[in-house]
Order: C-alpha cells, then structure tokens, then sequence
C-alpha cells in the first residue's frame, strides 16, 4: 500500500460511525498490519497522576489489565511526552541510558514511541514493537506523526463526543430530580424523594439528608435511605465537625473517592464504606443543610466509586434542591401559621361569648359550668376533663369546687357527639340548656388541699401564681399522690385565677383519654380563660358578698326596729312585774300558812297544793321577764368553765334523777379559764338544761364536752349540750332565739333569748346542729382572753 492509501484508510477507520473504542481498537489492528509488527498499541496519558496507561493493543499484554497504569519516570518514553519527540530503538544507534523497553516489552527487540497530540494538548503515544530488530523508514517516519495526529483527532472528537453525552445525561438527571422535587410541596414527602432520587440517580446505596438548626449549630438527619433509622449515623452532627459539618461550615463539597486511603473523620457507618460524597445546600447564599451519598465494599459485586462529574452533578443538584426545600419550608410555616391565626380567632371568638355569657349570671354554680364546659367543649383544643379549685381564704385550703368531663374513653366519644348538635351560646349568649346539664359531670367530692402543701402542683401554682404543665405526673415528685390516684392523670395542666395580684384558685386539666399532650399554645389559651374566668368568679362572690351585707343590714335593721319595741314592752313588763310580784308573794305566803293547817288527805290540801304550784310557776314567770328586762351582767373575773358546769349540774341532779336521764360528761382538764360572771353562766346552762329535760321528757341522755377549738387564727372555749330529744321542727328553727316564742303550753319562751343575751354580752357564739328525729346539740364558743 502507497502512502495514499494507507491515509485513506486510517481516515476511514478513524471516522467511522461507531464509539471511540471500537475505531481505535480498529485502528491497533491495522496499524499492526500496515507496518508489519506484531505489537501496536495506544497509551493514554494521564497528566495528573504522571501515569501512561496501555488502552488499546492488537494483542493481549498485561498491561491492558492494569488499571494503575506506568509511571513515567520508569518507562523509556519521557522525552515523547514531554518533549513531544519520538522514540525509537532497535535502530543502530543505542538506547538512551538508564531506558531499557526489555523490562516491559521482553520480547521485543524493536520499540518506536510518537506523541499522540494535536495544537491543544497530548493524548498519549502510539507504541509500534517487534521481535525482530529493525529500522523505521523515511516514508514510516513521516507517515507515523501524520497517522498520530489524525489519532489526536478522532480522540478529541471522541472526548467532545462523550462531554456531550455526559452533558445531556446530566441534564436529564437535572430534570429528573427537578421533576422529583417539585411534584410536592408537603415536606416529609420532598425529603424523602431526595434522598431516594439523589441515590438512584447517582447509584449510591445510600444517601443521608441533613437541615441545619442554626441556633443550636446542629445538623440533624431529617430523611435517609439505605439505612436503618437507629443508625448511629443519623444521630445530630455539630457545626463543624465530621464530614457533614465540615461542609455545612465551609459551604464546599466533599468528595472521598477511596474511604479507606482518607484520614478524614467520617461518621459511623454500619458497614465499611468505600466512597462518600457530601455537598451542601445553598439556598440564598445561606446553608441550609447538607445532602451525602455513600456506597458499601462489596465482595464479587460492582462497586461506586465517586468520581469528580458526580461530585459537580450533585453539587448543582444541591442548588435545585435547596431552593425546593426552602419553599417547602415556608409553605409549612405559611400553613401553621395560616392555622395559628386560625385557631387564634378561633379562641378569641369562644373567649368572647364565654365572657359574654359570664355577664348573664352571678351564680356562682353556673359560672363555674359555663368555665369548665367552655374548657372541655366547643373549641379545637377540646380538653377531655377540668376541674375547678377556689382558695379558702379562712382555712386556708384550696377546695375542689366543680369537675366536668367523661369516666371513660367510650363515654368520652359519645359526648363529645352528642354535645356537637346543639351550640353551646344562644343568640344571647346564654349559656345553652342542654350545657347546663350536662351527662358526665364528675362529683370531686371533698377534695381539699392544704395552701402550705409542699407536695402539691395545684397549691404551688396558687402560691406562686404561675402555670404549670406537668408532661410526667407518676413520675413528678411535686405532684400529690393522692390526687393523682383519685383523677388518674397521665398528664395535666394547672393554670391559677389570679384577680389584682391573687390566686383565688387554680384550673386544672388533662387529656386523660385522647392522650393528645399539652403545648404552650395550650396554656396560652388556658391563661386567658382563667383571667376571664377569676374576673367573673371574683364579680360573683363580691355580688354574693353584698348580699349577705344586704341581709345582715335588714336583719340588724329588724333587730333594731324588734329591740326598740321590746325596750318599751320591757320597761312595761318590769313595771307590771313589780306590781303583780308583790301581791303574789303575799297570797304565796299566805297559801303557805293555810296549807300547814289542813290535814294531809283532806280536800282543803289538794286545793292549797295546786294553789302553790300555780303561784311558784308565776313567780318563775316573773322571775324570768324581769331577768330578761335587765342588762346582762358584764364579765368580772377568770372562771374555771368545768367547775361552773358541774355546780350546775349538780344543783339539777335530783330533777335528772326524777325524769331517768343519763348525764354524760366530758370535759378537757387543760381548759383555760373563761372570763365570765359565773352566775350569768350558770343561768345559760341552767335553761339549756332545763330545755333538753323537757324536750327529752321521763327518759334519755344529756352529754355535756368541754373543749378547746381553732377558727382560722382564733382559739375559742367550746361547750357543747347534746340531748336525745328528737330535734327541733325545722319550720322554727330560725324562730328559737326570738323572745317570748315557745311552743309549750306553759313558759315565756324567753329561756334562750336570756342565754342568748348572756352569751352575746360574753363576746360568744352560739349554733344549733340539729339531728331530727334523734336530737339537737347547742355549741357555745366563748373567746379565750388574754
């Protein structure tokens, strides 16, 4: 073949139809035959790594299976590359020292070396070899260079070729994962197709997804695939450290071709890794996060190893990526704030009627109903169960007031179904019938909680004035035990009423059945309620308040009015008293007389007998008017409270003896003494004794105790009269202290009026506990003097 027709050829082969590979594996084959070797080969040149590497040969030799290529500083084929001369040897003249082709080519004895390279760059060098020693002819020698270039050629064709493909396919794999990303904009969903697209676009085994918490300076893992969620690898990263938050900090991607040849730290993998890519997100010249691929060693499978177009690929996915989970993330927060002021008008809207509806009523009862409902029903938030707690102010105790809410999990599905057919205000905002009587209140019964207890959520927040929500109640050691038992409660909320800087009691809630836990928002809405609701409580109690003002003021006003009346009525009384006593003492005196005169079983002294009884009951009458026209006597002196008692009693013991009474006594030894006039003291029990002997009639038991008792700060003196009289009729029972009321046939009903005198001008008290049909008990409380 004539130098025409071998160009023609190697112009046809190298610009063939077909890849790269097969026209310069086409190219070795005639080669070989054109210049009658046996060995023709291309090897490429790679400038990084100062490496010439054998790709394609008209035969098999042991460097086409090399992937590590030779080192040029070991190979006889310096001055081609870098000189961009040939190489020839086996020709007359002698290798250049030091170069020995033997050592790879050993069964060669001629070699010839031409750079493959073209204006731009070198490509490599076409390596032509024989057995035989021999010498390259004129013709060869400018035929080789040409051929050489044409090589460069096809080449660099072949490199535009496949930077076209590569191009195309990254675009593609672009406007795949563009695709992925904005077919949702539910967050939890975009995470997890990136991670899952990310992967399987780059064929990664895996990939892990970091978002940036900025004030903590942590990265935490928010999707991932290929990896259990309890890997240690999901765990939070810190700024900074380790691959994900060196990357986050530098803003620059991180590529690792070789795990095991890097010292850099990666994080803790379940199995050994063996490439790891990490780029960051960037959305507005600001780190968001960070997106990491890794892939596993394998034994006998194919492996990934990343490489530089995969570490730019994923670095401009990175870009598109970002941006997605940008818009993502503000369109959640643009929803959860669509649906806080939502909610927000919503409560503002059940506080107003609740308000509204609180201005219809003073009772108490049905404020606290109106409350407590409000809090359980009609709003999103729809708490399972509350109940209410108001502060004793004299005692010192808070006291369980009202509890509403269901008994059980079924109980509280039906409620809340029954309850959503009727609206829980009228058009007047009052508060709706079927509300106020609702199916499922819980009686608290007598829960009362001591202010001064230090084992108590409830007193502390009364104490404090401040909320708090206990997420742990079983396992809180400031929640009472007690209470926990008697509500059960997983969970609850206690949030204080607080009117002009005081807790007048505390709210308290759980979600004992939905489970559904309790957020500040909650509490937020709970503190407000509770304002509202100290306000209208507090309104109640002052209204209340003023109406026992109210009725105290006509009552003394009565009182007053009744007192004048009875000073006038006394002042008549005593005058006619005095008049009728003395007559009658003379006719007692008289009938005295008479009587020792007539026989015993004469009918004179029947007569005379019933004469005295008569005149004795009148003189008890007047005795008893004009004690009761005179001023009390003002105590004088310390007395000894048993003492004067068991003279009393003394003094009555024959008449208890006659009518078969029990007397009881019980009386505390340690009892300070009473400042008293003892004779008026005397008179008070006399009479209480003296009524409970009629009351009880031929037969009974009298019990008298002694004690000393503690109201709010106050100590007092107690006694207290029990009888087994059968009662007192509950129709008169407010009518007993009044003078002159009696429902005998025979006294001046002024027997309790005159012990309650007494004991009025004593600075005491004294109450009736009735028992009907078993009998009633009078307390008397006398202050302890100092």
């Amino acid at each position: 073949m004539n130098t025409t027709e071998i160009l023609a050829k190697i112009i046809d082969i190298s610009t063939a139809p077909v890849e790269m590979d097969h026209r310069l594996a086409n190219l070795v084959e005639a080669l070989a035959q054109i210049f009658g070797v046996s060995f023709c080969g291309i090897f490429f040149w790679d400038e990084q790594r100062s490496r010439l590497q054998l790709r394609y040969a008209n035969a098999e030799h042991p460097l086409l299976l090399s992937q590590a290529g030779l080192p040029l500083a070991e190979t006889p084929f310096r001055d081609c590359v870098e000189k961009k001369i040939p190489f020839v040897t086996g020709e007359v003249f002698p290798p250049p020292r030091g170069e020995n082709p033997r050592e790879f080519f050993p069964s060669l004895s001629f070699l010839a070396a031409f750079p493959v390279a073209d204006e731009i760059s070198l490509y490599g060098i076409l390596a032509l070899g024989g057995e035989s020693p021999r010498a390259l002819g004129s013709e060869e020698k400018f035929l080789l260079p040409v051929i050489c270039r044409q090589i460069a050629g096809a080449i660099r064709s072949g490199q535009f070729s496949l930077q076209a493909k590569r191009r195309i396919a990254e675009l593609s794999t672009l406007y795949s994962i563009g695709m992925a990303i904005t077919s949702t904009l539910e967050l939890d969903e975009l995470l997890n197709r990136i991670t899952l697209t990310s992967a399987k676009i780059l064929q990664a085994d895996g990939s892990i997804l970091r978002l940036l918490d900025e004030e903590r300076r942590l990265l935490k893992a928010v999707s991932s695939s290929g990896l259990e969620e309890s890997a240690e690898v999901l765990e939070p990263v810190r700024l900074g450290e380790r691959a994900a938050g060196t990357v986050a900090l530098t803003g620059r991607p991180l590529l690792i071709p070789e795990v095991k040849k890097s010292p850099f730290p990666l994080e803790r993998f379940p199995q050994r890794v063996l490439s790891f890519l990490c780029v960051p997100l960037i959305a507005q010249s600001r780190t968001i996060g960070t997106l990491a691929l890794f892939s596993f060693q394998k034994d006998g499978q194919a492996e990934k190893t990343f490489d530089g177009e995969d570490e730019n690929l994923l670095f401009t996915m990175g870009a598109q990526i970002a941006m997605a989970i940008e818009h993502a993330i503000m369109l959640r927060r643009t929803e959860l704030l669509a649906k806080e002021k939502e909610n927000m008008v919503e409560e503002l809207s059940l506080l107003y009627h609740v308000s509204r509806s609180m201005l219809t009523t003073v009772k108490l009862d049905q404020l606290l109903r109106i409350i407590l409902t409000s809090v359980t029903l009609k709003n999103h938030r729809g708490f399972d169960r509350a109940t209410l707690f108001l502060v004793n102010d004299q005692e010192s105790f808070l006291e369980a007031k009202m509890s509403i809410g269901p008994r059980s999990e079924a109980e509280a599905e039906v409620w809340r179904q029954e309850f959503e057919q009727f609206p829980l205000f009228s058009a007047e905002e009052v508060f709706s019938p079927q509300a106020e009587t609702g199916p499922f209140e819980l009686e608290p019964g007598s829960i009362r909680i001591p202010l001064d207890e230090r084992r108590s959520v409830l007193a502390r927040s009364v104490r404090e004035k401040r909320a708090f929500n206990i997420a742990d109640a079983a396992n809180d050691p400031e929640v009472n035990p007690d209470i926990l038992r008697r509500f059960g409660s997983r969970a609850f909320a206690a949030v204080p009423l607080v009117v002009k800087d005081k807790a007048i009691g505390v709210l308290a809630v759980d979600n004992r059945f939905t489970g559904r836990p309790l957020t500040e928002p909650d509490m937020g809405f709970l503190t407000l309620l509770a304002n509202q609701a100290a306000l209208a409580i507090e309104n109640s109690r002052l209204y209340i308040n003023l109406q026992e003002v109210n009725n105290q003021l006509l009552q003394a006003q009565t009182r007053l009015i009744h007192s004048e009346k009875l000073a006038s009525l006394g002042e008549v009384v005593a005058s006619i008293s005095h008049e009728i006593k003395n007559p009658l003492v003379s006719i007692g005196g008289f009938v005295r007389r008479l009587d020792r005169k007539f026989p015993e079983d004469s009918s004179e002294k029947k007569y005379m007998s019933i004469v005295l009884k008569e005149v004795k009951r009148l003189e008890r009458i007047l005795d008893e008017t004009l004690s009761y026209s005179k001023d009390a006597a003002s105590p004088s002196d310390f007395h000894d409270l048993n003492r004067l008692l068991e003279e009393t009693l003394l003094t009555m013991d024959n008449e208890f003896r006659e009518r078969h009474i029990l007397v009881v006594k019980d009386f505390r030894p340690d009892l300070p003494s009473l400042f008293c006039e003892p004779r008026q003291i005397k008179q008070v029990f006399i009479n209480l004794f003296f009524n409970a002997m009629q009351a009880m009639g031929e037969a009974g038991r009298l019990t008298v105790k002694t004690s000393r008792e503690r109201r709010g700060e106050k100590d007092f003196i107690q006694a207290a009269v029990t009888d087994t009289g059968g009662g007192i009729q509950a129709d008169i029972l407010d009518n007993i202290f009044n003078p002159f009321f009696t429902t005998k046939f025979e006294g001046t009903g002024l027997g309790l009026s005159i012990v309650h005198k007494i004991i009025v001008k004593h600075k005491g008290t004294i109450h009736v506990i009735n028992d009907p049909g078993v009998g009633a008990t009078f307390l008397i409380q006398f202050p302890i003097a100092s």
